[in-house]
């Protein structure tokens, strides 16, 4: 016959614990928070005790998806953290809003796809990512921020320090991974490599946000390897969406050029 030791704190005889006890020995402290006020509220409704607790367990429920909710956003290190709705779509001179909406019901990262955001600086290239990236969170993914020369930077120090594989590992494993700003800095062919390594990885295996201010036309000369930036530009539009924006920068009072397609 199996015996199983009882956990730590709990009294022999199990039936004289309240329902409070019974609540915080499962570690459903909400619920047990608000059952009191609980119970006065369904007593004066005349409530079963089973529609108590249920609603007592929505309770926590709520209570646990907003503790994973506030988890996943912090372990995202998304910054700054934003919202659709707080995106002002009449500002630039031209954005294709339903691409946008498509890429907000996430079903790009269902479907292990990419969304791009090409634009000049200042017209919300960051803010609309990022705020793809909360919503990603937000419904349980895993998702990681990373400034493009950064993760360069990372993968650099990876290679020097014989652990490299393991930082490709670990920017392959997100969810969504959004690389912001890539193509404000330039990078040798070393980083060129490194770079298309981690798009190689995640091809079709999960998705990428991209925030960019270069056309595809000049990313030979982001990357210094026409080669490289051909194969990775290649892998993010493959069956992905791409938000162009134009108009003027709002940290600048002049117009600024939209970047043509390749």
């Amino acid at each position: 016959m199996t015996t199983f030791s009882r956990p730590p704190g709990l009294p022999n005889d199990l039936s004289a614990l309240s329902l409070e006890e019974v609540l915080r020995a499962l570690g459903l402290e909400h619920a047990a928070d608000e059952l009191d006020a609980s119970r006065k509220r369904a007593i004066a409704r005349n409530d079963s005790p089973t529609a108590l607790l249920e609603g007592l367990m929505r309770e926590q429920l709520r209570v646990l998806a907003e503790t994973r909710a506030k988890a996943a956003l912090k372990r995202s290190a998304i910054f700054p953290l934003s919202t659709l709705e707080a995106y002002d779509f009449n500002y630039p001179k031209h954005i294709d809003k339903d691409v946008v909406a498509r890429a907000a019901t996430l079903d790009f990262v269902r479907e292990k796809t990419n969304v791009v955001f090409i634009g000049p600086s200042g017209v919300g290239k960051t803010h609309l990512a990022n705020a793809v990236g909360q919503l990603a969170c937000l419904r349980g993914y895993r998702v990681r921020f990373v400034v493009a020369a950064d993760l360069v930077n990372d993968l650099v120090a990876g290679q020097s320090r014989n652990t490299l594989s393991k930082r490709l590992t670990t920017w392959a494993a997100p969810d969504v991974l959004l690389i912001d700003e890539l193509g404000y800095l330039s990078f040798d062919a070393r980083g060129a490599d490194l770079l298309y390594q981690v798009f190689n990885r995640r091809y079709q295996r999960s998705s990428t946000i991209v925030t960019t201010n270069l056309p595809f036309k000049d990313w030979g000369k982001l990357f210094h390897n026409s080669a490289a930036a051909s194969a990775i530009a290649d892998r993010l539009v493959h069956k992905g969406l791409l938000v162009r924006i134009t108009g003027k920068s709002r940290r600048s009072d002049a117009e600024v050029e939209p970047p043509q397609a390749a």
